[in-house]
């Protein structure tokens, strides 16, 4: 049984281009962000349709770091199918081994982590396999993923931006940890992404629909104590439980809270706190199986990957 991190991710527009040359060997910019932003999902989706058919070179997607050469290498388990992608990426490390003669070798160990891709209209979720022997922490193998992507999507003007999901619980433990802060929090700082997607923006719209029309543009809150006091957080307010709830298992916004106490750091709820759903190597080996014999659709495995991927959402949508 492997443990996936949730990402929603979301696509934003590049209305300038610092150069509309080259871009890491991709060709000019050959859409305005306004002509591409429509077809956002279209885009993204041939675009991982292409690396799996690998017509030409310039189809493969080379997953690397913002910097260093390195490449991580990746291979699809199954053909792209109802704009679900599944894949393996490998992050090669040296082993040193020992062989019966007592000689050591250095050899390449290329220890994965599978992630799968959810692109239906209205879904755009991510899981990322949380396997610390290939990738020490599933931000690291989220950076490359959104690094590389942008990389591929500048000449459309759009890039991508991934949000990992929370565990709503982690807030709340500390907001009622009143051993460790008997004074509560002077100040809670809300780092909310632009909500591109409906699904989010419906909820986004209902909480905070005045303020964000009104400027055209994403919101940003703190709530701050008056001097000497503190937030005050109250597990059992339904309005703060519903919008801690959505902020941190939906959104996957960045909640930071800072202390009364001198001198303590502050506190990003988000660091390491995931939102996470499990499915068994079988479900992943059956539809691996299923996809062989051409037989996904209908696919006891696939339909349980699919609903993986929509943990916590509209069933309806």
């Amino acid at each position: 049984m492997a443990t996936y991190a949730i990402y929603n991710y979301q696509f934003e527009k590049i209305v300038e281009h610092a150069s509309q040359g080259e871009f890491e060997g991709m060709g000019s910019v050959v859409m305005t962000a306004d002509e591409a932003f429509p077809r956002k999902q279209d885009i993204f989706g041939e675009i991982l349709k292409r690396d799996f058919l690998k017509s030409t070179e310039v189809d493969v997607i080379h997953f690397k770091r913002e910097r260093g050469p390195k490449e991580y290498i990746h291979r699809h388990l199954i053909a792209p199918t109802d704009d679900i992608v599944v894949m393996r990426i490998a992050n090669r490390k040296t082993q040193i081994i020992v062989d019966s003669q007592l000689k050591e070798t250095r050899v390449d160990d290329y220890q994965n982590c599978i992630v799968i891709f959810d692109n239906r209209p209205g879904i755009q979720r991510l899981l990322i396999e949380n396997k610390k022997r290939a990738f020490s922490d599933v931000k690291q193998l989220a950076g490359i993923m959104e690094y590389t992507f942008n990389v591929l999507l500048r000449r459309y003007s759009l890039k991508i931006r991934l949000d990992h999901l929370q565990d709503k619980r982690v807030f709340w433990q500390y907001a009622n940890d009143r051993r460790s802060f008997p004074t509560g929090f002077r100040r809670i700082a809300i780092r909310m992404p632009y909500p591109n997607l409906e699904r989010l923006k419906k909820e986004y719209d209902h909480l905070f629909n005045r303020a964000r029309k009104s400027f055209d543009s994403g919101i940003n809150l703190e709530l701050v104590a008056p001097d000497g006091g503190e937030v005050r957080l109250n597990e059992d307010d339904t309005y703060q439980a519903t919008t801690i709830e959505w902020l941190t298992e939906d959104a996957g916004a960045d909640l930071i809270m800072y202390p009364n106490i001198a001198k303590r750091s502050p506190i990003v709820v988000g660091e390491k706190s995931f939102r996470a759903v499990t499915i068994s190597d079988t479900v992943i080996n059956g539809m691996i199986e299923d996809s062989i014999n051409s037989t996904l659709f209908g696919s006891s495995s696939f339909d349980e990957v699919k609903r993986a991927t929509k943990t916590g959402i509209d069933p309806d949508q």
